[in-house]
């Protein structure tokens, strides 16, 4: 077949042309089928991940509703938790048939969430007729309180009578005395005691009666009616006994008359008894109920887990699938590139090499040999290809394939000055990326700054109300709750400085500050535990201290991160102890402090001890916290030039040590005094824009014996000075 090398050479382009197409085929339809893989995964998984969080939220609301529910004490309340409690059930069973709906299997959660309605239901009817019961028990209550009162009154009446009587006929007996009358003074003598003044004691005992049951009714209570019913019926019955004796000894009808109507509302107190009785079975249940729910909502939380173990084992079979389609792509753009390469080789060796490379090289040296000089040297055959018969006639073409080399050379040249200048851009945004990231890292030293400021400020609210409310001697009986309240903010506090100290550190460091000032070590250790001591009380844990006599009086070094290390230590040891010993060392080898604390708690695996140091990495869940004390503690240690280290045996305990260098110190350490400071008399300015905070200032200094003008900001200040008398002093927040 004579072809021209033209059609040769279009022939192996187009080859190479549809090799190169079918290839990136194949690429795109494989990365094609690897992103949908990819897509029906994320449209599947990721809703039904939300969908879970969002059934485990329901169910906690519903928990909480459930035992506020339980402690309703007005109707208005019992409504409102019974409103949280359906919109939560129409909110889970919509979440149970999404995911039904999504192929899992959700019928063990729907029983469960079926037996908690049915609770919830039987509960909420319990607490509605607790309410009616109480109801009924306040009115009947009042109105026996009110009846008793009556009584008293009209007893208190006759009394005052009875005497007014007995005072006219105690002076008719001094006149018979006095005008010798011995027989009618006598007379008028036995009638004054027998009759007169025992109806006065008679009307004064109808008196105490009525209120002795007045006080019985209105001290009525649950707690009172569960534990001794029967006493409290039986004293009431005597009373009101009392009362009808007495009530047939009044001489007036109509007292009388209404003494024995109030009577009839007196003797209603069997009812109000019952009315407890009733209250009390109705706690009973509802407290059962509510051990019940807890237990049921344990099953449906437990419920819940599998069924995220079932979506996370699902989310597991689409990354194995989607793994298996990415190795499948890669195999099979591998075997195509090893059948393309052997085309290639065969389309090169075929149509190039053997139909033009090789006869234009042997007409090429035929060519040279003739510009040699060879004139009679023969030209090779030409393989059937018509261009190379006319390469002799054709010398210009030599020519122009110079020129063309030429002209590739200088397009060459253009690429590489083009690849320098693609460069050049990609250092400069390499920079301005380096910029970028630099101004990220200082957006996020900020951030930390202001979520510093914005938590702080409400903990501190928080904090300084539960210190105020301490401070009242009315609240005596709400001292554990404020405590309580106390221990959760400082709780959230230490968290809150962990978090931010991790930060500062993951940052460089740069944001950690470490101080150098002399201070005493003695004292630091005895307070530091002090501290410490209020949350072992009811614990059998003893705190103790061990402080060797090498240990110097003063120290070189940050006081405040110190105790800062060593108090997380004592937390860490007090959170694993249950009982035993916690022991604080201090002591000097030369060269170091040491400081060591050592517990008898439940210890750690020495396959865990090299982790324990590590961010986020807890011994236990069980047992609390963030994971980044110890973290932490290891960092500032490292700043403050040390280091910390730790041993632990298992069931035995652990011991953690604290070594800096040892610095004395030459200056005297400055003497603080712990004393409280009063303002009596001192006109002070207050400058705070955060309403809560501004208000439990003004208490504190108040408090102190200060006046305190309180705005809330920089202009009013302004204002205020100026139209107001000096002041003592300006407390202004930095945040203004």
């Amino acid at each position: 077949m004579n072809l021209t090398l033209t059609r040769r050479l279009w022939m192996g382009f187009a080859l190479m042309a549809l090799l190169t197409l079918t290839s990136t085929l194949v690429g795109w339809y494989n990365l094609r089928f690897i992103s949908q893989v990819e897509k029906d995964n994320t449209q599947a998984l990721i809703p039904t991940m939300n969908m879970a969080r969002q059934l485990s939220e329901a169910s906690a609301w519903e928990l909480f509703a459930a035992q506020n529910l339980t402690s309703a004490d007005n109707e208005k309340m019992w409504q409102a938790q019974g409103r949280m409690l359906t919109a939560q059930s129409l909110k889970i069973n919509a979440l149970l048939q999404a995911l039904r709906e999504q192929g899992f299997d959700t019928t063990a959660i729907e029983q469960q969430e079926q037996e908690i309605s049915r609770s919830l239901r039987q509960q909420g009817e319990l607490v509605g007729q607790r309410l009616q019961l109480r109801q009924q028990q306040q009115r009947l209550s009042q109105q026996i309180v009110a009846a008793a009162d009556e009584i008293a009154r009209l007893a208190q009446g006759q009394a005052n009578n009875a005497a007014t009587s007995a005072g006219a006929t105690q002076a008719g007996i001094y006149d018979l005395i006095e005008q010798h009358q011995r027989q009618a003074a006598e007379s008028a003598l036995d009638r004054l005691i027998d009759i007169d003044l025992e109806y006065v004691n008679q009307m004064n005992e109808l008196r105490l009666s009525a209120l002795r049951v007045q006080q019985m009714v209105m001290n009525l209570g649950l707690e009172q009616i569960q534990k001794n019913a029967a006493t409290l019926e039986h004293q009431l019955n005597n009373a009101v006994k009392i009362l009808q004796r007495r009530q047939i000894r009044i001489e007036d009808p109509g007292v009388r008359a209404q003494v024995a109507t109030t009577l009839t509302t007196v003797s209603q107190y069997s009812d109000l008894l019952a009315l407890y009785q009733q209250d009390s079975e109705i706690s009973n249940r509802l407290q059962t109920l509510a051990q019940n729910n807890i237990a049921q909502f344990a099953q449906f939380s437990s419920e819940v887990s599998q069924l995220v173990d079932t979506i996370e084992l699902r989310n597991q079979h689409g990354l194995a699938h989607l793994e298996k389609a990415s190795a499948r792509g890669q195999y099979s753009l591998l075997l195509l590139g090893m059948v393309s390469l052997c085309a290639l080789i065969l389309i090169l060796w075929r149509v190039v090499y053997r139909s033009v490379t090789r006869p234009l090289a042997e007409q090429t040296q035929a060519l040279q040999r003739l510009l040699d000089g060879d004139i009679n040297s023969p030209f090779p055959e030409t393989a059937g290809v018509r261009e190379l018969d006319t390469i002799g006639r054709l010398m210009d073409a030599f020519r122009s394939s110079v020129h063309a080399l030429n002209r590739h050379r200088e397009q060459l040249a253009a690429q590489v000055k083009a690849r320098t200048a693609e460069l050049q851009e990609l250092v400069i945004e390499h920079r301005q990326a380096r910029a970028e990231a630099e101004k990220a890292s200082q957006a996020k030293s900020a951030f930390l700054a202001a979520m510093s400021h914005e938590i702080r400020t409400p903990l501190y609210g928080i904090l300084g109300t539960a210190q105020l409310l301490a401070d009242n001697p009315a609240l005596n009986a709400q001292r554990d709750d404020l405590r309580a309240i106390t221990d959760s903010g400082e709780s959230l506090l230490t968290i809150l400085n962990d978090i931010l100290d991790y930060s500062a550190i993951e940052a460089g460091g740069k944001n950690v500050s470490v101080s150098d000032e002399p201070f005493e070590p003695r004292p630091l250790l005895e307070s530091t535990l002090q501290l410490m001591s209020g949350r072992v009380k009811g614990r059998p844990i003893h705190l103790a201290t061990a402080i060797a006599d090498d240990v110097p009086t003063a120290l070189m070094g940050d006081p405040r991160r110190i105790r800062q290390v060593i108090t997380n230590l004592l937390s860490n040891a007090l959170r694993f102890t249950d009982e035993g010993q916690i022991v604080l060392r201090s002591r000097t080898d030369g060269e170091q402090w040491l400081v060591e604390v050592e517990d008898s708690g439940c210890g750690i695996d020495p396959a865990k001890l090299a982790e324990i140091f590590q961010p986020f990495v807890q011994v236990s869940g069980k047992r609390g916290g963030t994971g980044l004390g110890l973290t932490i503690s290891s960092r500032l240690a490292q700043a403050m030039g040390g280091e910390l280290s730790a041993t632990s045996t298992p069931e035995v305990g652990s011991c953690f040590c604290l070594r800096l260098p040892l610095r004395v110190a030459t200056a005297p350490v400055p003497k603080t005094v712990n004393q409280a400071v009063r303002l009596d008399g001192l006109r002070l300015l207050l400058i705070e824009d955060n309403p809560l905070t501004q208000r439990i200032t003004v208490e504190m200094l108040t408090t102190s014996g200060a006046q305190v003008v309180a705005v809330g900001n920089a202009a009013h200040a302004i204002e205020t000075l100026q139209n107001s008398e000096p002041f003592a002093a300006a407390l202004v927040d930095f945040d203004l």
